[in-house]
């Protein structure tokens, strides 16, 4: 049975019917109402402590440890924010990337509908000194056009071999970048480097995938590596910026 060591609590108006939301992720509106979450990616100011009907008291922790009830099996140390099925369906607790999260588990639950112990730790959890970031790197030698994966892009570094002959490889759909980022939004955008590794004179060619603008120079020759900036742009589009070229 999860317990809970209660932060701070403040009361709002419940904008809906709150009546099976107790113990789930909530929202504070502009007009200082609670309700639900629209989405997954939407801020949580805290869990809700009782289930009321549209208009009456709707009780908020914002920190200190609470139970919430989860949508699936969690365990001590997950990080997770609300999950979001439908508008009258929202708000259970869901394991998520750390930069999503508005709790960390520190009672586990075994199924979903169970109540988990949480730490609040919001809107994101603190960073300790200087971010990392973590790093993949991804090698590849197709024999023809490649097609990159956002997560190939997302490592941040490509060791491309086009093993025999110049390539047009593919960037992935603009679709595919913007799913792949964490509560992606206009604005955000992030940085790799693809480094042609061939044995021979074999250039490689960056083309876009759908939904993908390409801006700059796209060729990398022999022994050279190419940084680029991906940037959303709208939420269906995406732009790719050559930002320069290092001579190995």
């Amino acid at each position: 049975m999860a317990t809970e060591n209660l932060g701070f609590v403040k009361s709002y108006s419940a904008e809906e019917d709150l009546s099976n939301d107790a113990f789930r992720f909530a929202v504070i509106t502009s007009d200082k109402t609670a309700r639900r979450p629209d989405s997954e990616n939407e801020a949580c100011a805290g869990i809700f402590q009782n289930g009321p009907s549209a208009g009456e008291a709707a009780d908020i922790c914002f920190d200190g440890i609470s139970k919430l009830e989860v949508s699936e099996a969690v365990e001590i140390g997950d990080f997770v924010g609300p999950e979001y099925v439908s508008a009258t369906d929202a708000g259970k607790g869901k394991k998520c990337n750390f930069l999503s999260a508005r709790a960390i588990v520190v009672e586990a639950a075994d199924a979903e509908g169970d109540l988990a112990g949480v730490r609040l730790i919001g809107p994101f959890p603190p960073a300790l000194g200087t971010l990392i970031s973590k790093t993949t790197v991804t090698t590849l030698a197709t024999a023809g056009a490649a097609t990159y994966t956002a997560a190939q892009l997302l490592g941040g570094l490509i060791l491309r071999d086009p093993a025999g002959s110049a390539r047009s490889d593919v960037t992935p759909t603009a679709a595919q970048i913007i799913a792949a980022i964490t509560q992606a939004g206009v604005g955000n955008s992030f940085e790799f480097t693809i480094r042609n590794t061939a044995d021979a004179s074999e250039v490689i060619t960056v083309t876009a995938g759908t939904d993908v603008t390409l801006s700059g120079t796209m060729t990398i020759g022999q022994n050279n590596s190419k940084r680029f900036l991906a940037l959303v742009t709208s939420g269906t589009e995406v732009t790719i910026y050559s930002l320069g070229t290092v001579v190995h």
